[in-house]
């Protein structure tokens, strides 16, 4: 860049101030001008989204004639990753910022509790609670049926039996935490509560189904039982046990 520029036929400048700012975290290193000059105290200059400031370059020179308009060089060091600096800040702005609307929306201001709205916040709590529990106990009655398919195939009863037992122990405990819900229930929301307790006897009856189902299943491994009259007795239990599993469904989704 050039110190003067042409501003008029044989101007003279009897002094001059140039001051050149560099980008924010820049290092001059090197300065190159073609005729002597004086060069100030640096100086920062502020600016939008500037955290330390641009250092800025003071340049004085007197007796400056249209000769003294010729180009001069500054060198300077500059990491790349400073050009996110900026992008970063705005960004990190707005995250504080819907983080603290996020905060004020959930403040409460009201000098009276509202007990309307903490009871409905209590009852869906619990109806939620209900529905995971429901989950985990289905899913340990897939685990039971997982087990008896293998068995049929493999007539590794005692794989079957340790299996079974430890899923029973699971099931037990399931299906107590589903007895004490009930009971809160009764308290919060008794409708909800008629069909927590429908579900604990839903549950029970699937159990026994399958109870039977793995007897069965034993019986057919120790030859008590042919093919044909394994067979007919299977599908009655599974039948039993999708009708049951169907009113299960019905059950969650109303709840």
């Amino acid at each position: 860049m050039r110190f003067v520029d042409h501003i008029f036929d044989d101007m003279t400048i009897d002094e001059a101030t140039v001051k050149i700012i560099l980008p924010e975290g820049a290092k001059p290193s090197k300065m190159d001008f073609p005729y002597e000059v004086t060069i100030g105290k640096q100086e920062q200059h502020f600016t939008y989204l500037d955290t330390v400031g641009r250092p800025v370059i003071v340049v004085r020179k007197s007796n400056l004639v249209e000769n003294h308009i010729i180009d001069f060089e500054i060198h300077y060091k500059f990491q790349k990753i400073l050009m996110v600096q900026e992008p970063l800040l705005v960004v990190m702005a707005f995250y504080l910022l819907f983080l603290l609307v996020i905060f004020y929306v959930r403040l409460d201001f009201s000098i009276t509790k509202d007990t309307t709205s903490e009871a409905k916040l209590r009852a869906a709590s619990l109806r939620d609670r209900t529905e995971g529990l429901q989950d985990k106990i289905s899913y340990l009655f897939q685990n039971q049926e997982a087990l008896i398919t293998k068995t049929k195939a493999s007539k590794d009863v005692a794989s079957m039996q340790a299996g079974q037992k430890k899923i029973n122990a699971e099931l037990k405990t399931e299906l107590q935490h589903l007895q004490d819900l009930y009971a809160k229930l009764k308290v919060e929301v008794p409708d909800s509560a008629e069909k927590a307790n429908e579900l604990l006897k839903l549950n029970r009856q699937i159990k026994d189904v399958i109870a039977q189902h793995v007897t069965l299943v034993e019986k057919l491994a120790y030859d008590k039982v042919n093919k044909a009259a394994f067979i007919q007795n299977e599908q009655t239990l599974v039948k039993k046990k999708e009708e049951l599993n169907g009113k299960i469904d019905t059950i969650v989704s109303s709840l």
